[in-house]
């Protein structure tokens, strides 16, 4: 019985080894996923009047889904062999290609974000926190406990968003192969959810009130309270907070440091959760963006793994 069982895993083995590799990536069929949504979202709103440039971002979308495919096709299809270093490299393109599409994606929204809704929706959210609290948390706490060292203190966990994104990745890909690429694509995943929600909700979070935007953007305190001031003085985007994707990301990056390198798990635990503090300390999104950001995150993480084993041959 034990003989026969090795026999069949073995023969089963061997025939997934013999089939041809299909041509999109798990990765790859997200994305044209994404594309196709804004695409057809897109053109509603152009027949509804409600799209921003679409003369510029629908054709970039439909460009971009044209080089997803592209780059499928050339590995799939041209002969590589005699040059490995070319091969290696656009193997590496086709894995890493969506964090290069992160803030183009993030930023071209604003063309479909009110689409359904012509005005943003932060009354009602703001009502949701007063509900909740009696007060608005976005602006309240950080005018009430505004200590230079409070300020800091949540300013820098809401900038190690940064490091953290960057680092876990690069550090992933030295180390663990399969590891690295299991996060980008549970990132990716969990940023296009985020990008579909906030092309359907359009709200723009606690910088709507006007102290809170001028607050954001007040270089006081120290180093990380100036340096999140410079970053959204410089930032023009308005809209996307619901759900926070700084939330959900740091959640998914905390996840995927616990199962692969768990020291630095505990470490990015403790960070999203003063980060997601931070969110609505900062007054960057209401309470109950950072609430559907926490969700979101512990959702997408599950969802992304479970996507990821159906979209891909290999299971493992």
């Amino acid at each position: 019985m034990h003989r026969g069982s090795q026999q069949r895993e073995a023969s089963s083995r061997t025939r997934r080894e013999n089939e041809p590799s299909p041509l999109l990536s798990a990765i790859d069929k997200i994305t044209l996923a994404y594309c196709a949504w804004i695409v057809v979202y897109m053109t509603i709103g152009i027949f509804l009047g409600r799209s921003e440039n679409p003369r510029l971002h629908l054709p970039l979308h439909l460009l971009i889904a044209g080089l997803v495919l592209l780059l499928a096709w050339l590995e799939r299809s041209v002969d590589l062999s005699r040059w490995p270093n070319l091969l290696r490299t656009l193997r590496f393109i086709r894995g890493i290609y969506p964090v290069l599409l992160f803030t183009y994606f993030y930023s071209s929204l604003h063309a479909v974000s009110r689409i359904i809704f012509p005005v943003w929706l932060d009354p009602w959210f703001m009502e949701l926190d007063r509900k909740i609290w009696g007060y608005y948390p976005s602006l309240v706490w950080g005018l009430r406990y505004n200590h230079w060292l409070i300020q800091e203190f949540f300013h820098f966990a809401y900038f190690c968003y940064y490091p953290m994104i960057a680092g876990l990745p690069v550090y992933l890909y030295i180390k663990n192969r399969p590891a690295f690429r299991e996060l980008i694509f549970n990132l990716t995943f969990v940023f296009y959810v985020c990008y579909v929600f906030y092309s359907l909700v359009p709200v723009v979070g606690g910088r709507i009130l006007t102290e809170a935007y001028e607050l954001s953007q007040s270089y006081r305190g120290g180093l990380f309270t100036h340096i999140m001031a410079l970053i959204y003085s410089r930032s023009s985007h308005w809209g996307g907070a619901f759900p926070s994707s700084h939330i959900a990301i740091a959640i998914v990056l905390s996840f995927a440091a616990l199962k692969f390198t768990r020291k630095w798990g505990y470490v990015f635990c403790v960070i999203s959760l003063f980060l997601s503090i931070a969110t609505v300390y900062c007054h960057y999104h209401w309470f109950v963006d950072a609430v559907a950001g926490v969700l979101t995150g512990v959702l997408g993480y599950y969802a992304g793994n479970w996507t990821r084993k159906k979209l891909q041959r290999d299971p493992s």
